[in-house]
C-alpha cells in the first residue's frame, strides 16, 4: 500500500488555478473514493464539472450523483458536458437519501463499479441534506459486520443486501474492494455565516433535497447539519470568495479552522482547486474524522496532564483570538440548577430533547406494581402545542433574544458534557450550533460505576481516568468548549458569569452534599430529595448500563431521522 502524502494544515492559498501535473495513480488495489458534501448553491456541482472536464488528473472517473430527484438536473447538466460524456461514467441514484435511505443502492453500485473495472478513481456526490458520517460508515467494516449479522438474523427481506451483495458483506464489505480517500465540504462563503444564525431545519428548505419532498418528519435543523459537514470533513473549500468581501473571508477560514483543525481549508472562485487536494490524499481516517472536532480537540488540549512523578498539572492551551474568532472551554466542579439552567437556555434557544418516551414506543416497559404501561397515544390524539406557554418553540423570538445577549450572542458552536444536581448517575451531552441547543443523556460518570467496568481493564486508561476525578464527586464536572466572536468578540467573563449564576450557590451547594452523603438514604431517596430540592423539568435520560427491559442500547438510527 502507497505511503500517504504529508498534509499540510495551513490556510492553502488558491488564485483559481489547477495543478497541470497528471496524478499519480494508487498503489493501493482498491477502489479509491472522495465524498463530496454541502448544501445547494455552494458549488458541488461546479466542482464535479470541472473535475470531469479536466484533462490534467489524467484519470478514468466514475461518478456518483445523488440529489433526491425524480429528474435529476444536477446528472443532467454532467451528462451533457460534452468533454466528458464519453469518458467519465455516470451513476444516478434517485429517490432517496444517500447517507440513509440509499446506503444499501450506495454499496451496490460501488461494488458494480470496482467489478466492473477500467476506472481510478470514483467521485461521490451527497445531497445537501446528507451526513457524511453515514456514508462514510458504509466503508467501514463494522458497517459490514452489523448488515450481515442482520441478514443472519432474520430481517425482513429488502431490509439488508441479498445475492452478490450479501457476499460482499460477509467477505468483508466495501472496505475489501474500495477505500474512501477524503471527504469534501464545500461551503458558499456568502452564506455560510448565515447559516449558523438560521432558524430553518430541514424541512423548511425542501430545495436541499432536489425534488423538493423532505420527509415531513426529518426533524434536524440547518445549523447543525452544517456543522457536521465541516467538522468531519478533511477538505473544506470556501467557494465564491471572489463574491464576499475579504474581511468575510477570513471570519469564515479562521471559524471553519477552529471547528476542525485538522481540516485543509481553502479558499477558491468557482470550486478551481489543485485537484491533488481532494484526489489520492489518502486524508481519510474514521477514528481521525469523529475525534477530530475543534471542541473536542480543546477539552483534550487543556485536559489535566498526569506528570511523571505521579501528580497532575493542568495545561491549557493558550487562547488565540484572529479575525475576532476565538474559542476557550468553561470548567467547574459544581452542578447546573436544573431550572435556573433551564430558564437561561429556553429563552435563547431552540431546546431540542430527545424524549424518553420516543426511545421506548413499542417496547412495552413494567411499573413498579407489574401492570405493563399504556401504549403512547396516536400522533393525531396529541395536545396542541402552546407556543406561548413553551415560549422556546418559537425559533424566531429565541434568535432574537439570542442576539441582544452580549455573553450569547457571539457564540457559534459550544459542545461538551455538563452536570445536573438532580443526575448524577449520568452526565449531559451538550451540543449548540447557533440557535439550536441540544441536551441529551450519555454515558454514566466513571464515579458511579464499578472501576472493573473503566476501560476493560486498561491500567493507563484507568490511571487516565482517575486523573479527572477531584474531590468527594469524582470526575462529575462541567466541560463545554465555546467558539465564536465575529462583528463582537467573545467575552469569555461576560459568558463564565452567565454560566456561573445558573450553578447551584453556596447554600444549594450545601444542601447538596449533605443529601449526597447521607448514609441513611438510599441511592433512589437521595434521587428524590434532590428532585424535591431542585426542580427539573429536562426530559429523562436513558441510563445505558440499565436500560429497561427489551431496550437495545445500541439498536436504532439515534439523532438521524430521516422517517
Amino acid at each position: 500500500m502507497a505511503n500517504p502524502p504529508a498534509r499540510s494544515n495551513s490556510f492553502k492559498k488558491n488564485k483559481g488555478k489547477a495543478a497541470k501535473q497528471p496524478i499519480k495513480k494508487s498503489d493501493d488495489p482498491r477502489l479509491p473514493v472522495t465524498l463530496l458534501s454541502g448544501f445547494l448553491g455552494a458549488g458541488k456541482t461546479t466542482l464535479l464539472s470541472y473535475i470531469l472536464s479536466s484533462r490534467e488528473h489524467g484519470l478514468k472517473i466514475a461518478i456518483i450523483v445523488n440529489d433526491l430527484s425524480s429528474l435529476n438536473i444536477d446528472a443532467a447538466l454532467i451528462q451533457n458536458h460534452k468533454l466528458t460524456q464519453s469518458n467519465e461514467k455516470l451513476v444516478q441514484m434517485q429517490n432517496g437519501c444517500i447517507c440513509c435511505t440509499l446506503r444499501e443502492d450506495l454499496l451496490e453500485e460501488v461494488s458494480k463499479i470496482a467489478a466492473d473495472g477500467g476506472i481510478d478513481y470514483l467521485l461521490i456526490e451527497s445531497t445537501g441534506i446528507s451526513e457524511p458520517m453515514q456514508v462514510a460508515e458504509t466503508f467501514t467494516f463494522e458497517f459490514a459486520e452489523q448488515a450481515a449479522q442482520m441478514e443472519a438474523e432474520g430481517v425482513e427481506p429488502g431490509d439488508v443486501a441479498q445475492g452478490k451483495l450479501a457476499k460482499l458483506l460477509a467477505a468483508g464489505g466495501l472496505p475489501k474492494i474500495a477505500r474512501l480517500d477524503t471527504c469534501v465540504t464545500v461551503v458558499d462563503a456568502v452564506n455560510v455565516l448565515n447559516d449558523f444564525e438560521t432558524t430553518d431545519f430541514i424541512t423548511d428548505r425542501p430545495a436541499e433535497a432536489g425534488n423538493g419532498e423532505v420527509d415531513p418528519q426529518d426533524e434536524r435543523n440547518v445549523t447543525d447539519l452544517l456543522v457536521d459537514q465541516l467538522e468531519f470533513a478533511d477538505v473544506v473549500l470556501v467557494n465564491k470568495t471572489d463574491v464576499a468581501d475579504k474581511k468575510t473571508v477570513e471570519k469564515v477560514l479562521k471559524l471553519i479552522k477552529t471547528l476542525n483543525p485538522r481540516a485543509k481549508v481553502i479558499p477558491t472562485v468557482h470550486c478551481r482547486v489543485e485537484l491533488a487536494d481532494i484526489i489520492n490524499t489518502y486524508s481519510f481516517s474514521f477514528e481521525e474524522a469523529v475525534t477530530g472536532a475543534g471542541w473536542l480537540q480543546s477539552l483534550r488540549e487543556m485536559t489535566p496532564r498526569v506528570l511523571a512523578n505521579g501528580s497532575t498539572k493542568s495545561v491549557p492551551k493558550p487562547e488565540t483570538e484572529e479575525y475576532g474568532i476565538s474559542n476557550f472551554v468553561y470548567r467547574r466542579r459544581r452542578p447546573f440548577h436544573p431550572e435556573r439552567l433551564w430558564k437561561l437556555i429556553s429563552d435563547k434557544f431552540v431546546v431540542i430533547q430527545n424524549a424518553y418516551e420516543d426511545m421506548l414506543e413499542g417496547i412495552n416497559v413494567s411499573t413498579e406494581n407489574g401492570d405493563d404501561e399504556e401504549e403512547m397515544s396516536a400522533p393525531g390524539d396529541e395536545e396542541e402545542v402552546d407556543e406561548e406557554a413553551q415560549p422556546q418553540l418559537d425559533p424566531a423570538a429565541r434568535l432574537t433574544a439570542k442576539r441582544a445577549d452580549p455573553a450569547l450572542a457571539p457564540v457559534f458552536r459550544s459542545k461538551g458534557f455538563c452536570w445536573l444536581a438532580t443526575r448524577n448517575t449520568l452526565f449531559g451531552e451538550w451540543s449548540q450550533s447557533g440557535v439550536m441547543f441540544t441536551l441529551s443523556g450519555g454515558q454514566n460518570w466513571f464515579v458511579s460505576q464499578p472501576e472493573e467496568m473503566w476501560a476493560d481493564g486498561d491500567m493507563k486508561a484507568v490511571a487516565t481516568i482517575k486523573a479527572d476525578f477531584k474531590g468527594d464527586w469524582g470526575d462529575r464536572r462541567q466541560e463545554i468548549v465555546f467558539i465564536g466572536g465575529g462583528e463582537k468578540p467573545m467575552n469569555k467573563e461576560a459568558l463564565e458569569a452567565t454560566l456561573d449564576a445558573a450553578l447551584l450557590n453556596d447554600e444549594e451547594w450545601a444542601a447538596w452534599e449533605k443529601v449526597m452523603k447521607s448514609k441513611k438514604l438510599s441511592d433512589e431517596q437521595k434521587e428524590e430529595k434532590l428532585h424535591d430540592l431542585f426542580a427539573d423539568g429536562f426530559e429523562d435520560w436513558l441510563d445505558p448500563l440499565n436500560p429497561p427491559e427489551g431496550f437495545n442500547v445500541e439498536e436504532g438510527h439515534e439523532g438521524h431521522h430521516h422517517g
